[in-house]
């Protein structure tokens, strides 16, 4: 199916200088439903996973991905994260461990969730200032350290799409 030729549109504007003529509506219907499959989260998750590595840190019932990522990567998150990147405990996790973690929970049939993750051990003093810094949720790590067993992720629920 190829582009109907100038003659062939019905132009909707002749101010005299150029023409201006309708779109063709399948066309339209088409790019509408790309965008609708392509969505901004994924698009942000895609451009994520190209460019960071990959860790195999802790499971999911319904599929997980995790990348390892820096503070200074938040920037490149919707606005809303921003203030991720100068929060305190956040930042005390990457400078004890050299990362953080991004990662990408459910997947096929399920429904996706983006979570924002601080390297930490589950204590009851590390409990209450990670959820007093907005970290409220913990996951074990696969791999443990051999001394305690506790090593896993403060975590916390992010979106990937702007609030505009």
């Amino acid at each position: 199916m190829g582009c109907p030729s100038a003659q062939e549109r019905q132009p909707i504007v002749d101010s005299g200088e150029e023409e201006l003529f309708l779109s063709d509506p399948q066309e339209l219907a088409r790019l509408e439903e790309e965008e609708q499959e392509y969505s901004q989260p994924q698009q942000i998750w895609e451009g994520f996973r190209k460019r960071y590595p990959k860790i195999q840190a802790f499971d999911s019932a319904n599929g997980c991905e995790i990348l390892t990522i820096k503070p200074q990567d938040i920037g490149l998150l919707p606005r809303e994260n921003w203030n991720y990147g100068n929060n305190s405990f956040l930042l005390h996790g990457y400078y004890n461990y050299r990362y953080l973690v991004l990662a990408r929970i459910g997947g096929e049939g399920s429904q996706i969730r983006y979570i924002l993750g601080v390297p930490g051990h589950y204590y009851s003093n590390e409990k209450y200032m990670a959820s007093m810094f907005g970290f409220p949720h913990f996951v074990l790590s696969k791999k443990q350290p051999s001394q305690d067993g506790r090593f896993g992720y403060w975590y916390t629920d992010i979106r990937l799409q702007n609030q505009d």
